[in-house]
């Protein structure tokens, strides 16, 4: 199996033809200005194809034939008999292509990043566990915000009421009954280190790293949200309130978490390998933050992963095994690959918007 996914002739949009070549586990950095392509190179092209690849167990996916079987379409290439690309080798190498993008993870308030994580149902089924619940005989499902039983009736395990105005958006309260914690008055008498399951999900995962210390799968996961510089939400916070930027590391933070599953496929000898799209995650961290999240992308690579990220941050881009830039404008004067190789070599290209940047930053 090769080394190395290739795509030859990338000509969608203002795309001009290039071929590209991406070292298989590796952390690749993709560089350029606003416009130049990056994100139809990578989303709109590499992604699609390296999924069909993938799908149909190719190891040389021909342009025609991926336009043929998905019916793929685009505006730059309408009256053309050109493919947007010619071929893509090596797709087949990856067990599945994650996007990691910016999107919502969810528009209902029931969502919380422990409900997405999928922590929330190992809390509830601790929670089941402790002496006073096991004498009430109450279930994990008990511990639910969402179920009848363990939930505010008033207002449905939702902790706000929603207050209807006429000619006027519709307004939200804090339940009375409940003051928010979205239980019923009951469940508070289920404790453990002195802290309800509503009191539980009002924590950081700063402070839940140290509260489930007891707990392996819980405590590792609460440490990996810290490592992305997520430790600041609470683990009951409602995703609507989440950022883009926020959203985009809690699905990092998920992709990772099934590397710790992936474990027993480590024991048996198999180590299944993704290919990682990101785009700008740095956008709201601060220094320190992105310190962290340049280890977890490490990480990840260190676990035969595959990732590549759009970004202009120099402190990330400094981190590259490999760099790829785009350029050398935006737009129609865009979409030419001025350099694809090791981040030293880009520093000795002349023409490249990005080295002097790095130059700077790296002292050279």
């Amino acid at each position: 199996m090769s080394d190395w996914l290739t795509l030859t002739a990338a000509r969608l949009r203002n795309l001009k033809g290039f071929d590209l070549r991406l070292p298989l586990g590796r952390l690749i950095m993709i560089a350029g200005p606003s416009g130049a392509g990056k994100s139809t190179l990578f989303r709109d092209l590499l992604h699609p194809a390296v999924a069909h690849a993938i799908k149909t167990g190719t190891p040389v996916l021909r342009g025609n034939a991926f336009v043929k079987a998905t019916g793929f379409e685009d505006e730059s290439l309408a009256g053309s008999k050109q493919p947007p690309f010619n071929t893509l080798t090596g797709g087949n190498a990856f067990r599945s292509v994650i996007e990691v993008d910016q999107d919502p993870i969810g528009k209902t308030p029931r969502s919380t990043p422990a409900t997405y994580l999928g922590i929330f149902d190992l809390i509830r089924q601790f929670f089941a566990t402790l002496p006073e619940a096991k004498m009430r005989g109450y279930t994990a499902s008990r511990f639910s915000f969402n179920t009848k039983g363990g939930r505010c009736e008033t207002c449905q395990g939702a902790g706000r009421i929603k207050l209807e105005m006429a000619f006027m958006p519709d307004t939200y309260l804090v339940c009375d009954d409940c003051r928010g914690t979205r239980y019923a008055p009951d469940m508070a008498d289920i404790t453990w280190k002195n802290k309800s399951i509503a009191q539980v999900l009002q924590l950081t995962f700063d402070e839940a790293v140290e509260f489930f210390d007891f707990h392996s799968r819980l405590s590792q996961v609460c440490k990996l949200m810290v490592d992305c510089g997520l430790g600041y939400l609470t683990l009951g916070q409602s995703s609507p309130t989440l950022s883009g930027g926020e959203a985009q590391r809690l699905k990092l933070v998920t992709e990772l978490t099934h590397g710790l599953v992936s474990y027993r496929e480590h024991l048996r000898g198999e180590q299944p390998r993704n290919l990682y799209l990101l785009e700008e995650p740095t956008i709201g961290l601060h220094l320190s933050d992105c310190e962290k999240l340049i280890h977890v992308l490490h990480s990840l690579v260190d676990q035969g992963h595959t990732v590549v990220v759009i970004e202009h941050h120099l402190d990330l881009l400094a981190e590259a095994d490999y760099i790829i830039e785009l350029g050398p404008e935006g737009g129609p004067a865009g979409g030419e690959l001025i350099y694809q190789g090791a981040l030293a070599g880009l520093l000795k290209v002349k023409n490249s918007p990005t080295a002097p940047y790095l130059r700077a930053k790296l002292g050279g």
